[in-house]
């Protein structure tokens, strides 16, 4: 998360810097009088009489008094023509406007429509083997109402651990099925230092409405300390894992995050 929000604002510094600048400290607008296209046709008339002079229609006196007086048609011409820089003022009230309208804009567009609760992807290992889970930026903390079907229990971390992790580390703990897809029915987050923690997992807490607790006979609980703060399983993270039961909430299951993802 902390990822994330660091590159939301990165862009937004340089969207801002791209769009407030010119107008803080515009470029002086140049005007040109036509010089360059006065020297064109000079050139032209120069290449003319040189051309004259191969052909014979004119001497070398003839040449050089057509030259002299083309080059001081040239100076008179030129010396009034100039380049001048308007000041551009700058715009103060509209930068600072859209210092504030911007990011309060981009704001209301991420919540209005984006995806505030899917914003880590990452990949959840079964039992068995490595697979992958989006994970809410954001779950409830709280124990939430029961369901028909939900699981209940403490999650603990065994002493030897404790030193090992960051008590402001995350914990998730989520159900998973052991057949079909392996994706988790049911999730919520606490972090190292409420642990141990009294967890409950049912619908209500589910990530996606078509992948429900209720809809498994057999999960397993899994608890991962995450130190990088995101779902994705990585080595050095804790975990502890639950024997098969069924999600019916007739008895705890306590997890105890004992092992080191090597």
């Amino acid at each position: 998360m902390l990822v994330f929000f660091a590159i939301v604002i990165l862009l937004l510094v340089m969207v801002l810097t791209f769009i407030v600048r010119p107008l803080m400290w515009p470029s002086a607008a140049v005007k040109t009088t036509g010089e360059a296209e006065k020297r064109e046709i000079f050139r032209q008339q120069f290449d003319e009489i040189a051309q004259d002079k191969l052909i014979g229609m004119l001497d070398a006196e003839q040449y050089a008094i057509a030259k002299t007086e083309l080059e001081r048609r040239m100076l008179d011409e030129l010396a009034y023509s100039e380049q001048a820089a308007t000041p551009a003022k700058p715009d103060v009230r509209l930068a600072f406007s859209l210092m504030i309208i911007i990011p309060i804009l981009a704001i209301y567009l991420y919540l209005a429509i984006g995806r505030p609760m899917a914003i880590v992807a990452a990949d959840m290992p079964m039992p068995t083997a490595d697979t992958s889970l989006p994970i809410a930026a954001e779950m409830p903390a709280s124990v939430p109402a029961a369901s028909a079907a939900n699981l209940v229990g403490t999650v603990s971390l065994a002493s030897a651990l404790a030193n090992k992790i960051d008590p402001a580390a995350t914990v998730f703990i989520f159900a998973r099925p052991t057949k079909g897809a392996p994706m988790p029915l049911a999730i919520v987050r606490t972090t190292v230092k409420d642990l141990p923690y009294a967890y409950q997992l049912d619908d209500s807490t589910t990530l996606m409405s078509d992948v429900k607790l209720s809809q498994a006979s057999e999960v397993v609980v899994v608890a991962r300390v995450s130190k990088s703060g995101d779902a994705k399983a990585r080595a050095g993270d804790l975990q502890g894992i639950s024997e098969v039961v069924k999600p019916d909430g007739t008895s705890a299951v306590d997890i105890e995050i004992n092992q080191v993802l090597p």
